[in-house]
């Protein structure tokens, strides 16, 4: 059985990257393979918006519902904790971690399951999140 993840984020973020709407377009691309059912391309599409935008919390939520749905629950998981690091006022991207970690706690307890329902902010402990600019960068 596979976890029911409570949701696809439909939006998107704005994109940081220069491209105009390559992002944005990826991820449309994405969620029609996920409603067709091709996991796998649509994870990859995804991976690809991620890619443009890593500061995206909504391509890396994406990314989660499609591996999860391959079942790839460990590296869903790791997608979801990045995307609530990167967005933790998204109650839908923290739903959908808390889901998949219940689901997992239940059904593959072989999966190390981490709670970070706290997460502490502006730190760099992954090296996945850039840390605050220098203060002479702020102005």
């Amino acid at each position: 059985m596979r976890p029911l993840l409570v949701c696809l984020t439909l939006g998107v973020s704005l994109s940081l990257a220069a491209s105009p709407s390559s992002a944005a377009d990826l991820q449309a691309e994405g969620r029609l393979q996920l409603s067709q059912g091709d996991n796998a391309e649509a994870s990859k599409k995804f991976a690809e918006a991620a890619k443009v935008n890593p500061f995206d919390p909504s391509a890396l939520n994406n990314q989660a519902v499609a591996v999860a749905a391959q079942g790839d629950y460990e590296k869903a998981l790791s997608l979801l904790e990045r995307a609530v690091r990167l967005g933790p006022g998204r109650a839908d991207i923290v739903a959908n971690l808390q889901e998949l970690r219940r689901w997992v706690g239940r059904n593959a307890p072989q999966i190390k399951v981490i709670d970070k329902s706290n997460p502490v902010m502006n730190v760099y402990p992954d090296g996945d999140i850039p840390p605050e600019p220098p203060p002479l960068w702020k102005k």
